[in-house]
Order: C-alpha cells, then sequence, then structure tokens
C-alpha cells in the first residue's frame, strides 16, 4: 500500500495563496483597462509571482504516483488544479465516489442542486465548490478527451428533457424564478433586466455531469493507488465503462 507522504497542508496554501495572487491581478487588469496606465502599478508582476507559484506547486506533486501517474495524464489537469484535488480531497475518508461530490456540493436535495441558504450550515466546502467549476471549465476548453463527450451529450439530453428551452425560454423551469431574480436586480441596479440564464442552466447541468464522472474515476484510481477497498459494483462499471469507451 502506498502511503501517502506529501504534505497536504503547504500544497493547499500554495493553491490558495496562487488563487489569491490571481484574483487580484485580474481585478487589477480589469480596472487598469477602465482608467488607463497608473504610474508605479504593474500586473506583469503578479503574473511572474503567479508562475513561480505554479513552478514551485509542480515541483511539490510531480512525484506523487496519483498525480505522475493519472492527474498528468488528464487534458484540463495542470499542476494547480492536480495539487487542489490532492490536498483538499481525502481519499481515505471517502469511502464512496460519491463522497467527493458531496464535499464538492455536487449532490442534490430535494432534486435540485444544493446552494447557500441564509442561516443554514453548509452540508459542502464552499471552497471546494469553485473547484468544480474551474475543472469543468478547464475541460471544456482543453476538450478533454472522453469527458468531453459526456458534456456535450448531457446538454442535448438536458434540453430535451426541459422541453427545449434554448429555443424556447419559457420552457424551462426556473423561468419564472429566474425572471423574479432578474427584476429584483434590475430595480436595485436601475438597469433593464436581462435575459433568463436558460441556456446557463443546462450548461452547468452538463458540466457538472461531466465533473461528476471525472471525480468518480479519480476515486476510483486514488483508492487504487492507496490500497484502500472500492465500493462495488459501482467502480468497476466505471473502470470498465472507460476502458471500453476509451477502446472505441
Amino acid at each position: 500500500m502506498y502511503e501517502m507522504s506529501f504534505d497536504k497542508e503547504k500544497i493547499r496554501r500554495l493553491v490558495e495563496i496562487y488563487y489569491d495572487v490571481q484574483d487580484v491581478r485580474i481585478r487589477t487588469e480589469n480596472r487598469l483597462r477602465t482608467v488607463g496606465e497608473v504610474e508605479g502599478v504593474h500586473p506583469e508582476v503578479l503574473r511572474k509571482l503567479e508562475k513561480e507559484i505554479r513552478e514551485t506547486i509542480k515541483k511539490e506533486i510531480q512525484d506523487i504516483p496519483i498525480v505522475k501517474n493519472y492527474l498528468r495524464n488528464i487534458k484540463g489537469i495542470g499542476a494547480i488544479l492536480a495539487g487542489a484535488l490532492i490536498s483538499f480531497l481525502d481519499v481515505r475518508k471517502a469511502e464512496h465516489a460519491s463522497s467527493f461530490w458531496k464535499y464538492m456540493g455536487l449532490h442534490v436535495k430535494d432534486g435540485k442542486a444544493v446552494k447557500r441558504e441564509k442561516g443554514k450550515k453548509l452540508d459542502f466546502n464552499a471552497k471546494l465548490r469553485t473547484f468544480y467549476w474551474k475543472i469543468g471549465k478547464s475541460f471544456i476548453k482543453a476538450k478533454t478527451p472522453f469527458y468531453i463527450d459526456i458534456y456535450y451529450k448531457a446538454k442535448e439530453e438536458e434540453n430535451k428533457k426541459l422541453n427545449n428551452p434554448l429555443k424556447n425560454p419559457k420552457n424551462c423551469p426556473f423561468y419564472n424564478e429566474c425572471i423574479e431574480k432578474l427584476k429584483l436586480k434590475a430595480n436595485r441596479t436601475g438597469k433593464e433586466p436581462k435575459n433568463p440564464p436558460c441556456k446557463l442552466h443546462i450548461d452547468l447541468r452538463a458540466m457538472r455531469k461531466m465533473v461528476k464522472r471525472f471525480l468518480a474515476d479519480f476515486w476510483v484510481e486514488w483508492r487504487k493507488y492507496e490500497g484502500l477497498p472500492i465500493s462495488p459494483p459501482y467502480a468497476h462499471r466505471l473502470s470498465q465503462n472507460l476502458l471500453e469507451t476509451q477502446i472505441e
């Protein structure tokens, strides 16, 4: 059995610092676009710092078996996302693939995706949930083999299941709810209300399916490296389906 010997806390902090620096750099660049150059303000310094942190994370994780032999081979998973996955998730505590989904807030409650509710304690890690979105966007941009096909197929299925809201937004089950929210926001900002984001609903649903499948496959592989039991028959079916898809 492979014993986890890497410093999870150190990698987690490096990932958090990387995204902190990236956030400041993006906001700074956006501000400069509106006001023009400001003497003494050099966003490229932040870009250099981002690169240095990324290289440090690469060195920290490059010899970890699940990274070296699995994550590194997944197109769209770079050093930052790999570092986030192995440092924020705990495969020894996750007895089932669905445990990863719940940690990331990808489970459903009363038939709906979970979300923040005022006055209620979260039953998922809010920070981890942002990584779900980052992974999904990265896979779409990179057109990650196998997983991108899940995404495209899911988009078609969701649109069909919801009676084609892409053609007629009123068919979307969230249409009226979105209209009310958009009206309230328009009243607060003094702007015209935007069109309901039916296309975004379908996109997010499809992305959730894609990322959930990746997390399940990742869970299986990581449990193997740790010599931990893999709950049958779901895990076996996952690996077998993935193998068959890749062969085809």
